[in-house]
């Protein structure tokens, strides 16, 4: 294996007996494999055993196999490459993919926007708190580093956005609870993708979001939990009346899948 190639860290001493009979094979096929994943410490770019290999690991045909693959390639657990050298590869967890899979069944559901913008009132100005609460010396040159970029970008609206977004998945990772962060920035990842497919992004994110941005983050970095949450919530709550205003159909609008 060359050096560029990705790393395997696959047990060889698995049991297909493991696996269980009670669901679709293909089912309980990707279910052991998250849980290998997970069980040995698999990493971003590691790469999975070639079909083959893992055919004869989990005593099961090749089209239960490749489904299994291909439901974590749809949950966006994993990217199948072609080619010499290529074959599943694990991905890093993405917040689109989340909210992507989040997103049917809101849809299904009838959720509408505004269910999912009152939903982000209350959970992005407690992961604030939260973010504030558990501030370290690394949090803070992150947090400074985060707002320094939003500056220096060029605003347009798509910059303006991108550096918004990042400013708040931050917030969400510095909480510090791995759940809290998922659910916050799939949410957040939903509405903005929302919000941009609908072209209401230019018309309500200012280049002066950034400015708020910037006290929230000051009172994160002060650990004042207080004072990030109020910022927070008044922050979102501008927002998000200016977007509604723009567009009175947006918020009772169902949540669609995409």
């Amino acid at each position: 294996m060359s050096e560029s190639e990705p790393k395997s860290a696959w047990p060889t001493n698995f049991s297909a007996s493991a696996i269980g009979r009670q669901v679709k094979t293909s089912e309980r096929v990707a279910s052991a494999i998250v849980t290998l994943i997970v069980d040995n410490g698999l990493k971003p770019g590691d790469r999975l055993p070639n079909e083959a290999e893992m055919i004869e690991q989990f005593e099961v045909g090749r089209g239960s196999l490749r489904e299994a693959l291909r439901i974590l390639e749809t949950y966006g657990m994993i990217s199948l490459r072609s080619g010499p050298g290529g074959g599943p590869v694990l991905l890093s967890v993405n917040p689109r993919d989340v909210s992507r899979s989040f997103s049917l069944y809101l849809n299904i559901s009838g959720a509408t926007v505004q269910e999912l913008v009152d939903a982000r009132l209350i959970i992005d100005p407690q992961a604030a708190r939260m973010a504030a609460e558990a501030i370290s010396d690394e949090s803070k040159a992150a947090i400074l580093a985060t707002l320094d970029r939003e500056e220096s970008v060029r605003p347009t609206a798509g910059t303006v956005v991108e550096a918004a977004n990042d400013f708040h998945y931050l917030l969400a990772t510095l909480t510090g609870n791995g759940v809290f962060n998922l659910v916050a920035t799939a949410l957040k990842e939903m509405y903005t993708t929302r919000v941009v497919g609908v072209g209401l992004a230019e018309k309500t994110t200012k280049p002066t979001i950034r400015h708020e941005h910037r006290r929230i983050g000051d009172a994160v970095i002060a650990g004042d939990g207080d004072l990030a949450e109020r910022l927070m919530r008044e922050h979102l709550i501008e927002h998000f009346a200016q977007t509604l205003d723009a567009s009175p159909g947006f918020g009772p609008s169902v949540i669609n899948w995409g």
